[in-house]
């Protein structure tokens, strides 16, 4: 085919450049397919071969949360529904007869046959409703009857060999508890015993809450109660300005340091045993009023 007459006049030198290059088809730098050119994200990233056709069923996703359907047989009256006399009740038959002359004599006849045909679907629906009902109801007291049959059958099945070897020992009340041989009730000499270990807890009880009281008698003489007691028992323990308490045998010293370190155990241990002088006055003083405490029976 010849060359179109514009074409011709124009010369090639005249020709834009820029249009030139842009009829040929540039090569990319890439030799990947364009499949490797999505993000790592993506979830074609790795190509997984996929079969033609799937092999498990679509979910059908129901959208929204379906009624509780009510229950149509609830007894409101003293008739059952599934009953005749309440389906007689409810599709009464009409008291007037067909009429068969005049203009609106076959549109009357029509609503007749469907009035007919909606009182069978009415007595049908809820025959069949009923069969229904009843058919569920049976279903679910079978599977409730076999799961506690189940049940009775699992808790009172006899122990396993292996499961008694490797037991760990257990009580004489345990083992008689899980055997149904344990007695719930006490006998006349269980009671007796319990009766006589309650009175004389009690009685612990009442003794120890009498001498705590006695000691808390006998100690209250020395209570702090008014300002000048307190007064005097600081003045006792810390002294007054003038005359501070002294920790030495001088009585002037004002720390118990002065006096040099404290007695170790061995020798206080020592001054125990030696009863002479001073510390076996104050030993046998200690142990005298112990006695006396218990003569009489609290604290003095």
């Amino acid at each position: 085919m010849p060359p179109s007459a514009g074409r011709a006049l124009i010369s090639p030198s005249s020709s834009c450049q820029i249009c030139a290059l842009s009829s040929i088809s540039r090569r990319s730098f890439s030799t990947s397919q364009s499949l490797f050119s999505l993000p790592p994200e993506s979830p074609k990233y790795i190509e997984v071969p996929r079969p033609l056709q799937s092999s498990y069923p679509l979910k059908h996703r129901v959208k929204g949360v379906l009624p509780v359907p009510r229950d149509i047989f609830h007894i409101r009256s003293d008739k059952e529904k599934a009953s005749k006399e309440f389906l007689k009740a409810a599709t009464k038959e009409p008291s007037i007869t067909t009429v068969r002359h005049g203009p609106d004599a076959e549109r009357i006849q029509w609503k007749q046959r469907m009035a007919g045909v909606r009182r069978r679907s009415l007595r049908q629906s809820v025959m069949e409703l009923h069969k229904r009902k009843q058919e569920a109801d049976r279903i679910r007291t079978a599977h409730s009857r076999r799961r506690q049959q189940e049940h009775e059958n699992l808790v009172n099945r006899p122990e396993r060999e292996d499961e008694r070897l490797t037991n760990p020992s257990v009580s004489k009340s345990i083992r008689e508890f899980l055997a149904g041989s344990l007695q719930t009730a006490p006998t006349t000499e269980q009671f007796r015993e319990k009766r006589l270990r309650h009175e004389a807890r009690e009685q612990a009880k009442e003794e120890k809450r009498r001498d705590a009281l006695h000691t808390l008698y006998m100690q209250a003489k020395d209570f702090i109660v008014t300002e000048e007691q307190l007064d005097q028992a600081v003045e006792k323990a810390f002294g007054t300005e003038e005359n501070p308490v002294g920790w030495t045998h001088s009585k002037r010293g004002l720390s118990p340091w002065e006096e040099g370190i404290p007695d170790t155990v061995q020798g206080m241990l020592s001054k125990i045993r030696n009863t002479t002088g001073s510390a076996g006055y104050i030993l046998a003083n200690q142990r005298l009023k112990k006695i006396a405490e218990e003569l009489t029976g609290g604290k003095i």
